[in-house]
């Protein structure tokens, strides 16, 4: 199933907003510090990897909240910072993430790319199923996810994407 226009163009604008968030600067030399809930994401599942590489920018801070959540399920993260957008637009591009998909950081996770805040619990299904797709993605920077906040009583739809497109895969 294909996204409709109008969730494409609106999924657009919540990544570039996401985007936005991660590649600004207020100027704040000490920003306040908010819990992001990612510690009240659990998860006692497995996957067949032990470590990724995630693809973000240095000032986004939900990226790093997402990296502590993937260690903290005993997944080791190598992180590839991209300092400047257009680099960090071209990795996403060079590694075959549909625009509509995009959100704050990619990760290679084994043989597939998992875009955005997705939680372990998609990724195990993803490698369970054994499913021919090259990835999973939740667009944007949706705020009930892991690293962006606690869980919430509403589903997050997560995509999984190729060539032939994109169509929800699972809600978490």
């Amino acid at each position: 199933m294909e996204l409709s226009r109008r969730s494409f163009l609106a999924t657009s604008a919540v990544a570039t907003a996401g985007f936005a968030g991660c590649t600004g600067d207020s100027g704040d030399p000490d920003p306040p510090q908010q819990s992001t809930g990612t510690a009240d994401w659990t998860w006692d599942g497995d996957v067949p990897v032990d470590s990724v590489v995630q693809y973000h920018q240095p000032s986004c801070g939900c990226c790093g909240e997402y990296v502590d959540y993937l260690e903290r399920n005993g997944i080791a993260v190598s992180v590839e910072e991209r300092p400047d957008f257009d680099s960090f637009v071209a990795t996403k591009a060079d590694l075959g993430v549909p625009e509509s998909m995009r959100s704050c950081h990619t990760i290679e996770f084994g043989s597939y790319l998992v875009e955005g805040h997705v939680p372990l619990s998609a990724i195990e299904r993803l490698f369970d199923d054994e499913a021919a797709v090259a990835g999973l993605a939740i667009p944007g920077m949706p705020q009930h996810a892991p690293g962006m906040g606690p869980p919430s009583d509403d589903p997050l739809t997560v995509y999984a994407f190729d060539d032939e497109g994109t169509r929800p895969f699972d809600d978490v």
